[in-house]
């Protein structure tokens, strides 16, 4: 009976730990931040900030989250059709859950603006900086640049794909991990309910041709 119980534990237990898992993608290893300095390229694209949004995943051990948050600004610099770089900034108030209804949504999202996770009043911004981008063997795009969420800078190098239109950027999107204690965001969640460090981060940058 005891040996049925324990087998019958790690059965569960194996399946809660595979519901756990982050979503497949890029790790990125961040590091000490880049220096940031003035783009001199001959235009400018604006981002849509009604169109674009960062897309998140977090996970822990009886399942996940998603969500999204707004940009508030942001804009690539471009020399002829070659991306230079570009900054965008994150509107952390925006921040919202996407898969909870009503209370529990509320709830949710309370708690990630508190100082757990984001502590939003304090840090009502975010910052997505990309300082260069090189092609990759794959056909696509190599960023790097700087994450600040939290107060906290740290450099990333990710990959992303780039759409254009007569030559011009009009989506720029990525796929990664971060570890979310590299920024300050460290609340381990509750005992028989442990939350992961990894969470998975989607970009999604769109230039509206008729405006740029």
């Amino acid at each position: 009976m005891i040996r049925s119980a324990f087998f019958s534990l790690v059965a569960v237990t194996a399946v809660l730990v595979q519901c756990a898992e982050a979503p497949e993608a890029t790790m990125v290893k961040s590091g000490e931040p880049m220096q940031e300095s003035a783009m001199s390229g001959d235009h400018v694209h604006v981002l849509d900030t009604s169109a674009s949004k960062i897309d998140w995943i977090g996970t822990k051990i009886t399942g996940q989250h998603h969500g999204s948050i707004a940009f508030k600004s942001g804009q690539l610099t471009m020399e002829g059709q070659k991306i230079l770089g570009g900054e965008f900034l994150l509107d952390m108030d925006t921040l919202h859950v996407h898969d909870l209804e009503g209370e529990m949504k509320g709830k949710l999202e309370k708690h990630l603006r508190d100082t757990d996770f984001f502590e939003i009043a304090t840090y009502p911004e975010g910052k997505l900086v990309i300082a260069e981008v090189s092609p990759a063997s794959d056909g696509n795009f190599n960023a790097r640049g700087n994450l600040t969420l939290r107060g906290i800078t740290r450099s990333i190098a990710f990959p992303v794909t780039i759409e254009t239109k007569n030559g011009m950027p009009t989506k720029v999107s990525g796929d990664f991990n971060i570890n979310r204690q590299e920024w300050g965001i460290v609340y381990k969640g509750k005992p028989d309910d442990a939350i992961r460090d990894e969470v998975n981060i989607k970009p999604n940058l769109v230039f509206d041709p008729a405006q740029n």
